[in-house]
């Protein structure tokens, strides 16, 4: 992928069940609406997609009531994992040739070693010497090896994913926006980067990041120094994120922004029709213009704020959130497609 951005993607939940029945539909769709780089369909909790598989592996990490309790330190395993999803999408395309042609690429999704470690309940010896900070409990994310075994695991599923052949790796890391702000909890500014480094060393084609929220400049300057190729953050509801980067951020690295143009956080409305919650096609070019302006053509890849995976319990009903996110995204892809036209880009 050359550095010329302005390409479509997604950032990976959906709120629908969890079938195969579903991750068709919704990967179907996406090639449909011309999408360039769809993600396969994150249909289960960024969390469970990695500890529980590990959870039912060995006795050390528990799951119970929905929370994960670390007993004691546990060995890496041998293989990566929780690698059906990308399976899924690779046999997907294999069977649809035709619709292979519609994308320029795949994307695939990682939970980052940081948000992972924050989801560990400590227990037994682990919690001697460690005073709760942040967190109500002793968690996973407090002790350096904890996390550097997490990106150790995530490191051999991105590779997976590389060696597959999925030209995007994307690492959500949410509890980032949390870890570093004014200061950085827990860790270094240097164990930070190298762990972020390691979890992504096994991409060699475009490894991504995902963070929400507002970012602070510190958080923004740590992110810059890592080897990761995309930052992507929310803007459409951090609006103040435009104050953050500036241009030469991008213009001087081989790095793009991900360019969150379409809220995907929203509350039910009573009485409001489907049009209501979704971006219209004008009101997103003049968005997707603004980022143009301020950060450059050739260094931004629009996407929406974060997944849609919420968006099925904020209005009870699958079928209408569904409906709500597949016209957002239409809609984003149509502006840009807009854009394109206009600008002459190919």
């Amino acid at each position: 992928m050359d550095k010329h951005g302005l390409f479509t993607t997604v950032v990976g939940s959906w709120p629908l069940s969890n079938n195969k029945e579903n991750m068709t539909k919704i990967l179907t769709d996406m090639v449909n609406l011309n999408m360039d780089y769809p993600c396969y369909p994150q249909l289960v909790s960024m969390i469970d997609q990695f500890l529980y598989p590990l959870s039912e592996e060995t006795d050390i990490l528990t799951r119970k009531n929905g929370k994960y309790y670390l007993n004691q330190d546990f060995e890496i395993p041998n293989e990566p994992y929780a690698l059906e999803y990308g399976n899924f999408m690779i046999d997907f395309f294999k069977e649809n040739p035709t619709l292979k042609r519609n994308i320029k690429g795949m994307k695939a999704c990682l939970t980052g070693p940081f948000t992972l470690t924050s989801e560990l309940i400590l227990k037994g010896e682990l919690v001697k010497g460690i005073k709760p900070s942040v967190f109500r409990e002793p968690r996973g994310i407090m002790i350096d090896w904890i996390v550097d075994k997490f990106a150790e695991i995530m490191k051999r599923v991105g590779k997976a994913y590389n060696d597959m052949g999925i030209e995007i790796v994307s690492m959500d890391e949410p509890l980032l926006g949390l870890l570093v702000g004014r200061k950085i909890f827990f860790h270094s500014k240097d164990f930070i980067i190298e762990t972020i480094n390691k979890s992504i060393s096994g991409i060699k084609k475009l490894s991504s990041i995902h963070v929400c929220g507002r970012i602070s400049p510190l958080l923004r300057d740590l992110l810059l120094q890592t080897n990761t190729r995309i930052i992507d953050n929310e803007f459409r509801t951090n609006e103040l994120n435009f104050l953050i980067y500036k241009k030469k951020h991008f213009s001087r690295s081989d790095k793009y922004l991900g360019l969150g143009v379409v809220q995907t956080n929203i509350a039910e409305t009573r009485g409001a029709e489907l049009s209501h919650y979704v971006e219209t096609v004008p009101s997103l070019k003049n968005y997707i213009k603004k980022g143009i302006k301020k950060f450059g053509k050739e260094n931004i890849i629009i996407k929406p704020d974060c997944g849609f995976g919420a968006l099925g319990k904020a209005f009870g009903s699958e079928k209408f959130a569904y409906d709500i996110a597949l016209r957002k995204v239409t809609n984003m892809v149509t502006a840009l497609n807009e854009i394109k036209n206009e600008l002459k880009i190919i």
